[in-house]
């Protein structure tokens, strides 16, 4: 927690992890105060689910939720060495209280230090908010404009390595038989990201006028935009294909 809390990146985030069930600290670059997360019971397994007393627990402790199902619960805590301290203990105290982690069990800890500046894409999200109150030509067309100029999240294989070289790297969300063509995704801003995988994933950022034409490589089923998001969809191949004909277009008269 102190290797955390000293931490100058962006945001750094404190994954411990005992089976299925983690804890995340989070601090982040000019904030005072470390976020805490516990995974929430419906992202767990049948035999881990929390019962009512034990989500009480973590009341007393000052968790709390903000919307339901997979969204962890949340509280905060000071920056300074007592509180720091202190936070770390009531990790332990989470863990084997609350989630039933044995004393002598198997826990993993990782420290991730992420420096990159996240895109937000307002324009995007607004366009896609349209989208999904009805069907309109003119509207679908308009968030297919902002596709192209916002700027992705890209969820990495786990083995992609830190040299992205092409799409061979785009996690596959799916992959469908017996063609074996896969559905990819990205997401428009670290939250969306974090509301499908909150410990975080391997990313790359990549500028819609190049990702479409990356993800045309891989000949995709879809293309899902922002997976288990509060806004999101999802492009068929043959839209991405049209994608990638209008930046081809684009680029052929502008090229002089």
């Amino acid at each position: 927690m102190r290797t955390l809390n000293q931490a100058r990146c962006r945001e750094a985030r404190l994954v411990i992890q005992s089976g299925p069930v983690y804890m995340l600290a989070i601090a982040r670059r000019g904030m005072t105060q470390i976020e805490q997360e516990a995974i929430a019971s419906a992202a767990l397994p049948p035999t881990h689910k929390l019962s009512s007393d034990r989500a009480a627990l973590l009341r007393e402790l000052g968790f709390g939720k903000r919307g339901g199902g997979r969204r962890n619960w949340r509280r905060e805590h000071g920056r300074d060495e007592n509180s720091v301290e202190r936070g770390a203990v009531e990790i332990v105290d989470v863990l084997t209280r609350v989630y039933g982690v044995e004393e002598h069990a198997e826990v993993r800890i990782e420290l991730i230090e992420d420096d990159i500046d996240h895109p937000e894409n307002p324009e995007l999200i607004a366009a896609m908010r349209k989208v999904a109150k009805g069907w309109d030509e003119s509207i679908r067309r308009s968030m297919y404009t902002e596709l192209l100029n916002a700027t992705f999240l890209v969820p990495l294989e786990l083995d992609a390595g830190e040299e992205i070289e092409d799409s061979d790297a785009f996690l596959d969300l799916e992959t469908h038989q017996p063609s074996g063509r896969p559905t990819l995704a990205a997401f428009s801003d670290w939250r969306s990201l974090r509301l499908w995988e909150p410990r975080g994933w391997p990313y790359v950022p990549v500028h819609g006028s190049d990702l479409f034409e990356l993800a045309h490589e891989r000949n995709p089923v879809s293309f899902r935009i922002n997976p288990n998001g509060d806004i999101g969809g999802e492009l068929y191949g043959h839209e991405v294909e049209m994608l990638v004909r209008a930046v081809r277009s684009f680029r052929a008269r502008h090229a002089n």
